[in-house]
Order: C-alpha cells, then sequence, then structure tokens
C-alpha cells in the first residue's frame, strides 16, 4: 500500500507537478491529475510518486505530466450540517479539488502541458470525486477536464447536508462551542478554535475503519449549490458531463470494511445491521428480500471463489458481499449503464492477486498504475496513457516504441467498449499477470434488486 511522506499542517493546499525531462515550454503534452482516495477522511497526494507513471510514458515515447494535489479532509474540509448550509461553506473539499483543476487549466501550459487534453484519475474517495464533479453544478464541467479514470469509486449514495447534522453537533460539544460568544454562532466558534482542537475533535468521531464501516461520518452531501440531488438522480435526469470514462472495480470491494463488524453473527443482526447502517427507511419486506439475494451461505460470500473458507465470523462474508456490491459494484455498473448510452466508457474487473480472508481487496489494483511492486507490469498505466492521448486505451500513444518486460497486452487484446445492453464486457486482470474480456453478469440479480432498492430509498 502507498505511505505518506509528509508533515501535516493547516497550510496544506500544495500541487505537485512532475514532467519528463527537457519539456520544452510548448510541448502540449497530455495531463493526467491524480485524485487520492481515504473515504474523504484522511491522504494525501505525497503517497502517490508520479515519476514512474512519468517514466513509463517516456518509455513509451508517448511523455505525459503528472499533477497530483491535496484537498481538505473531515471535520476541515466536508463538515456538514444546518449551519453550515447556511453560510454555504459545505464541500469545500470538493471546491479545493476544482480549484486545483483550475489552476491546472490556467497554468500547466507553462510545464509544457495541454490544458485541452486533462484526464482526471482518481481511486476511491478521488475516483468518487471525479463523478462528482461529472454531476456538480447539472454537469457543467467548464472544461476542467476532458476524461476520466476511476478506480473503485463511482456513483455512490449521496446524502443529504442535514443527515450529517449530528455530527456537527457532535463536533461542536467536543470543541466546548455549545456556548460561543455573545454574538457569535457556533460555526464561528469552530473556526476560531486551534488547530489541534479540531483534529482532536475529528479523531473523536467514528472513522472509516470502524463499526459503521462505509458509512463514514464526513462526506460530500447534498447542499443546495454544488449539488441539488443525488447522484443516481442526476444520471436518471441526463444532469452528468458527457466525456469519455474508463471505470474499474476489484473482485472483493467489501472485506477490507467488514473486518470491524465481527459481533455480527446472526441472520437477524445482518438485517439490522444493515438497515440501522445504511438504509433506515427501508421497510420490513424490503429487508427479507435483501436477505434472500444476499444470504448467509459462506461460499456465496466475499472473498468470492474461495468456498467456505475464510468465514472469519458467521456472517463475515455476507456482510463483505452487500457491502461492495452495494457501495462499489452496484454504482460502477448504474453510472456505466447510464453513460455508455451517452459518451464512450470502459470497464474493467481487477482479480489479480488474492490474499487470505481479504481475496482482491480495495485498493490492490493500485499497482497497475504506480509502481507499489517490485514486479508491477504497467498494464493499467499504458492504458492511462494511450487514453490520456487518445481518449482510447486501446490505441498505443507512441505506437509502443519500447520493448517493455513483460511486454504490454494492451498491445495485443482488443479491450471493448462497455454496453450495457449486453451485459457489458470487461477487461479482466487474472492471477499470472493474465488478461482476459469477460462479462459484466456476475450477481446480476442481487445487484439489479440493490439498484432497485437505492432509487426507492433516493439514495
Amino acid at each position: 500500500m502507498p505511505s505518506s511522506n509528509t508533515t501535516r499542517s493547516e497550510d496544506c493546499l500544495y500541487l505537485n507537478v512532475v514532467r519528463p525531462a527537457n519539456v520544452s515550454v510548448d510541448a502540449r503534452l497530455p495531463v493526467v491529475v491524480w485524485i487520492y482516495g481515504g473515504a474523504f477522511e484522511t491522504g494525501d497526494a505525497s503517497a502517490y510518486n508520479g515519476i514512474p507513471v512519468v517514466a513509463r510514458s517516456a518509455a513509451l515515447g508517448s511523455e505525459v505530466i503528472h499533477v497530483s494535489f491535496n484537498y481538505r479532509l473531515n471535520g476541515f474540509g466536508f463538515l456538514a450540517g444546518s449551519e453550515v448550509q447556511e453560510e454555504g461553506v459545505a464541500n469545500l473539499g470538493l471546491y479545493d479539488q476544482r480549484l486545483a483543476l483550475q489552476w491546472v487549466q490556467e497554468n500547466i501550459e507553462q510545464f509544457g502541458g495541454d490544458p485541452s487534453r486533462v484526464i482526471a484519475w482518481g481511486q476511491s474517495a478521488g475516483a468518487i470525486s471525479i463523478w462528482l464533479h461529472m454531476v456538480a453544478f447539472d454537469g457543467e464541467l467548464n472544461g476542467l477536464f476532458s476524461g476520466a479514470v476511476t478506480q473503485s469509486g463511482f456513483a455512490q449514495p449521496l446524502h443529504y447536508i442535514n443527515e450529517s447534522q449530528p455530527i456537527y453537533d457532535e463536533m461542536v460539544a467536543y470543541t466546548n462551542c455549545s456556548t460561543p460568544a455573545s454574538g457569535n454562532s457556533t460555526l464561528d466558534c469552530l473556526r476560531a478554535a486551534p488547530y489541534e482542537t479540531l483534529l482532536a475533535a475529528v479523531n473523536e468521531i467514528p472513522p472509516l475503519l470502524s463499526y459503521q464501516s462505509l458509512e463514514t461520518s464526513f462526506r460530500p452531501t447534498v447542499d443546495g449549490v454544488m449539488f441539488t440531488r443525488t447522484m443516481r438522480e442526476s444520471f436518471n435526469v441526463g444532469k452528468y458531463a458527457k466525456i469519455p470514462i474508463i471505470a474499474g472495480d476489484v473482485d472483493d470491494e467489501g472485506t477490507l470494511f467488514s473486518l470491524l463488524n465481527v459481533n455480527v453473527t446472526t441472520d437477524a443482526q445482518f438485517l439490522s445491521y444493515v438497515q440501522q447502517n445504511y438504509m433506515p427507511t427501508a421497510n420490513e419486506t424490503q429487508m427479507t428480500l435483501l436477505g434472500q439475494h444476499y444470504p448467509e451461505e459462506p461460499a456465496l460470500g466475499s472473498p468470492f471463489a474461495t468456498g467456505s473458507n475464510y468465514t472469519i465470523t458467521p456472517q463475515y462474508k455476507r456482510i463483505s458481499a452487500f457491502q461492495g456490491d452495494f457501495y462499489f459494484q452496484t454504482p460502477r455498473r448504474f453510472g456505466l449503464s447510464i453513460a455508455s448510452k451517452t459518451q464512450k466508457v470502459w470497464s474493467y474487473l481487477y482479480r489479480a492477486e488474492k490474499y487470505n480472508g481479504l481475496g482482491t481487496f480495495h485498493e490492490t489494483d493500485l499497482q497497475e498504475f504506480y509502481e507499489l511492486t517490485p514486479d508491477a507490469d504497467f498494464v493499467g498505466t499504458d492504458a492511462l496513457v494511450n487514453f490520456a492521448y487518445n481518449l482510447d486505451p486501446n490505441v498505443p500513444a507512441g505506437g509502443y516504441k519500447s520493448n517493455p518486460s513483460p511486454p504490454s497486452q494492451l498491445a495485443t487484446i482488443q479491450w471493448p467498449l462497455y454496453n450495457s445492453t449486453t451485459n457489458g464486457s470487461l477487461l479482466t486482470f487474472e492471477p499470472g499477470n493474465f488478461l482476459n474480456i469477460t462479462q459484466d453478469d456476475y450477481r446480476l440479480e442481487g445487484m439489479l434488486y440493490l439498484s432497485e432498492l437505492q432509487d426507492q430509498l433516493g439514495l
């Protein structure tokens, strides 16, 4: 996994530009802009070294510029509630991202980049951010990027800002801002609190890797300004940016987030946990059907294709299957089923690496793009470079002038466009550095029900 190399400070809104050596100002190179993940709670740009990406592009004879940037997180970037909405300061972390993308548009030519060929690329919360920007302000991107590459982050459930009021109230209580000075609001008090006090309050709020799992405390919300509807609603009414997209999942998205729910051990507890945590307005019939689509048989759970192995608790594999499909697989399939009718989209499934108890867990596909292991084969990087040049991962930007080792399989395999009417084709990363084309037809009935349920519940 990536590891950070930075100090922590409120003075954090910096970006990094990595370009090939000896690039002239008028080179007009494509630009890939990386947005890191971390559940909108943690992370930073320093954990992702852009040098291997740029070096790989140079080896292909198809040079790109790599940009990464920081944005505000947790209570500093995604505090929500009625007070925040009234002052129009919701979703600040997303505004930070938008500002960085605007900076690229205004300045990247000075580094030899082409502002008309900017690819937004992200993983997890970074990928979700890209989909959010695609629907923000009714889909008006204003040319901030011309293509998107998203890993394990799609049109996820988006909550309304008032639903986060309890978190705001907790922050106010932890910082002793419940009774602010005369004439001041609780938000004024929070602004005046020392950085360390705010950080201590954030650390008292349940984080991502806690019992509530993917129902995170700090997150983007429907604020009435940047967003006037959920992401699903935006796609359903056609209010989204019509740009080419690459979007992919790993096989076992839910396992990593299901290790802290081990006290859920019975069928009744599973259904209660899912309802209370993810869909409190669901009725008994809806929950019964959900339980039927995601039964407690371990062989059907995640890690998938492992039989009854890794049944850490009686419900672990079941929770993993549900959380992975509800939060990752279903939103990807939903978003691409609509976008594939209006623009070119490609999708992939990564299941090349299997880890005991976790399978191919969230983040494992990062090594296809960044040199995180000594045996990185750069298939993802090559697709990214091709896409940056041609908005098509199949077209070799520089004709594969180098002789990569092992040779890039994208030079010999055709990655089909995703067509939802035929269950979609997936570039599938198999064990042993083997690429395959499979259909996006796994767990069809279960995910179709989850998609219907998300529409019914307004998620």
